[in-house]
Order: C-alpha cells, then sequence, then structure tokens
C-alpha cells in the first residue's frame, strides 16, 4: 500500500512536510512499519537544498496504515496552526483534520476501501468543512 501525505498550506520552503516527515521518522510504531520517502519539488532547490513537497509511505497492512494516521494527527495536535494534512492511496484523498477518534477512524475506513470518491474527515468530500481540534 503507497500513500501519499501532503500539508496543506505549507511554507515556500517545505517547513510543515518538513517537521512531519521528522515526526513520523520518529515514530517507532511507524518507522517499523512504512518506509518513509521524501518526495522533493521539482523546482529550483532553495537555501538548504531542494524544497520537501510530500512524503510517500509504504506498507503492507491496515495496522501500519492505523500507526501513521495515529501519529499524523499527533503531530497535527502540535502544530500552532493545526493545518489540515491530506492522505492519498490511488484515487482516493482524505483529510486529517481531526484527532480525535471517530474521525480516525473514519479516515482509516476511507483509505482502507482503495476505490472510494474523494474524500475529507475520512468521509465528506474535502471541500466541505469539517470538525477540527479545540
Amino acid at each position: 500500500m503507497r500513500v501519499r501525505i501532503e500539508v496543506e498550506r505549507d511554507s515556500e520552503a517545505g517547513e510543515g512536510a518538513q517537521s512531519l516527515f521528522t515526526w513520523l521518522s520518529a515514530d517507532p510504531e511507524v518507522r517499523a512499519g512504512a518506509g518513509l520517502s521524501p518526495v522533493r519539488r521539482a523546482a529550483a532547490p532553495g537555501p538548504m537544498g531542494p524544497v520537501l513537497e510530500a512524503i510517500e509511505a509504504v506498507f503492507d497492512s491496515g495496522v501500519q496504515l492505523a500507526s501513521l494516521v495515529v501519529a499524523v494527527a499527533s503531530w497535527r495536535s502540535t502544530r500552532p496552526r493545526r493545518d489540515r494534512v491530506h492522505l492519498t492511496r490511488g484515487d482516493v484523498r482524505v483529510t486529517v483534520d481531526s484527532g480525535d477518534p471517530e474521525a480516525v477512524a473514519r479516515v482509516l475506513r476511507a483509505l482502507g476501501e482503495g476505490d472510494a470518491p474523494e474524500a475529507g474527515s475520512g468521509g465528506a468530500p474535502t471541500d466541505r468543512p469539517s470538525t477540527r481540534d479545540q
């Protein structure tokens, strides 16, 4: 299973994606179960080299997917702006914009189906508003 992870409204320097990549790489459950790869922008590199655009995670079980989604939700809770994070698997795109257990379960269901229509918060289209962390 291959999932692309992107931080919405990331800075030009890709600071959100870099922070999330560092967070996921340090999580023992994610690190043990998923192969993480940085996806760099094709444009000219910044002063510190190519800018991180996204993260690609490759794994083979739903348990590993669950660990990844929980880790993404945990990372969001540490961010001052709590930007939404998009996870894409095939034609399915979901948005992690809440860390509550129900929202995480909806994200997992949507990604696990693999051929569901585009979804946000695990079930609603990404352009619809959803409950955010308080």
